[in-house]
């Protein structure tokens, strides 16, 4: 099963992997879902880090107010132009290798077809849904980033750290095909999503077929990596390294009138998460107030979408969704 696969790199798609990196790190996803951000370093191979560049990032007049608002659903993602210049200017100005990835490449070609086709196998449902795959090799971010479409078939587009091999691009893969539906119709969250993922890549017969290709020695699950023990020294580095970029390692205090563009629905859900601080939010409680005028429309999934629709709001307002948290059966709970 072979489709058309490209691989681009240029000083533009790493300026956009930066900003990519950048809003992730500004809007709290790193840290609510307790990723290590610590600067690039050519001899850090530890994967359970996202790595970002130490750049003077003052230079650009409110760095961080901009890139909250980049809309990273696409890849690449969507910036100003003016925006992408001053980081591709800040990337020039130090000496940085380019990503290496030949070799990557060449195996990847080599396992494509047989990898898809047992991802078909797996998920037959899913077969056809990837009209093409673009790979951006790149130093910066999570081992992977992929875009998720409204709406398939579509175009796969995949950052890929050059440190990663190619069970990497297919944790990618099955999370592209994947996510979006796991969050519109399960009421899923992110990690639930990366376990699914995970035992496919690790345990399920894809396992097998990647190990024909590469070693799985150098692959860990992605929440194995965020749950890794051994992480305190790097999360006080991480602490140090969120003051020196001049990000509050804080997570924003969830004030109603930090947020635009509520609905009323939505403004009574949000005051009552503040409200009940690290309590948690019971699904009865989110339905006296969605369904007070009229308790026989009362669904769980008008909840879970609801909820979703929120997650998004909060997204648009430069803060992320995975704030809030489904306590699966039970209700959310607000992290702040």
């Amino acid at each position: 099963m072979q489709i058309d696969n490209r691989w681009e790199y240029s000083l533009e798609t790493e300026a956009l992997r930066v900003l990519h990196t950048a809003h992730q790190i500004a809007v709290g996803f790193y840290k609510v879902n307790n990723f290590i951000v610590l600067p690039y370093d050519p001899d850090y191979k530890d994967q359970s880090i996202v790595t970002f560049p130490d750049l003077a990032y003052y230079k650009i007049p409110r760095f961080w107010e901009k890139v909250r608002r980049v809309d990273i659903r696409n890849i690449p993602v969507k910036a100003p132009q003016d925006l992408v210049d001053d980081v591709e200017k800040l990337l020039a100005e130090v000496v940085l290798p380019e990503p290496h990835y030949k070799n990557i490449q060449k195996v990847w070609a080599m396992a494509q077809g047989e990898i898809l086709a047992q991802i078909a196998k797996i998920l037959p449902d899913k077969k056809g849904d990837i009209k093409s795959i673009t790979i951006y090799p790149t130093l910066f971010g999570t081992n992977t980033s992929f875009n998720r479409p409204a709406k398939f078939p579509a175009d796969a587009y995949l950052y890929l750290r050059h440190d990663q091999e190619i069970h990497a691009i297919v944790e990618a893969i099955l999370t592209f095909l994947t996510r979006q539906e796991f969050y519109d119709k399960l009421d899923g969250v992110w990690s639930e999503s990366e376990a699914i993922v995970d035992w496919l890549v690790a345990f399920s017969s894809i396992a097998k077929v990647l190990g024909k290709y590469e070693k799985a020695s150098g692959y860990m699950p992605t929440l194995s990596q965020i749950r890794y023990k051994q992480r305190a020294n790097l999360t006080q580095k991480s602490k140090e390294f969120y003051r020196k970029l001049g990000v509050n390692y804080q997570v924003k205090d969830f004030k109603l009138e930090n947020f635009s563009d509520l609905t009323a629905r939505e403004k009574d859900l949000l005051a009552l998460m503040i409200k009940k601080g690290s309590s948690l939010t019971t699904v009865d409680e989110v339905a006296e107030i969605l369904f007070k005028e009229n308790e026989d429309a009362f669904s769980l999934q008008a909840i879970a979408k609801q909820i979703q629709r929120l997650r998004d709001k909060l997204e648009a307002n430069g803060v992320s969704g995975s704030f809030i948290q489904t306590k699966r059966g039970q209700g959310y709970l607000l992290v702040n």
